[in-house]
């Protein structure tokens, strides 16, 4: 007797939440990033309106994709997997690649550069130190070890 009723119950909250799943994504798909972006509170400024960037500059355009590429933002506290990714300049398939010898490799390549011993940021090692201490520990690099 009890369950037939909470059978039926259960269909209903299954059907009603496919419903709105299925309402919910259909709106999804016509939101544009700027849309998305205010939603989430985050402004989004147009990287070509800067008056600090110079168009005579024979780098304009790698400051260009530089700027549209990565957010002018602070570190999170703590790093995330993301930042610690992006710090290390691991991208696209290399991510795929991912393994301990290349965190080890990316993080010896950009501390040679930006060592406090040889007049490098001090801070950008703390960093560079952080980013691979985390990926180290990440699972993705854990799940190319077995």
């Amino acid at each position: 007797m009890v369950l037939p009723i909470i059978l039926s119950i259960g269909a209903t909250v299954l059907a009603l939440t496919g419903k709105a799943t299925i309402s919910a994504y259909r709106k999804f798909q016509f939101l544009t990033p700027a849309m998305i972006a205010s939603i989430n509170g985050i402004t989004l400024t147009d990287v070509t309106s800067d008056t600090s960037l110079n168009k005579t500059d024979p780098r304009y355009n790698d400051y260009i994709r530089i700027r549209s590429q990565f957010a002018n933002t602070g570190f999170a506290n703590p790093m995330t997997e993301q930042e610690a990714l992006l710090i290390l300049g691991i991208q696209g398939d290399d991510i795929l690649k991912l393994d301990d010898k290349m965190v080890r490799d990316r993080y010896r390549r950009l501390m040679m550069l930006n060592h406090p011993d040889k007049n490098g940021s001090q801070y950008l090692s703390q960093k560079l130190n952080t980013a691979k201490d985390i990926l180290e520990k990440s699972y993705m690099v854990k799940r190319t070890k077995r």
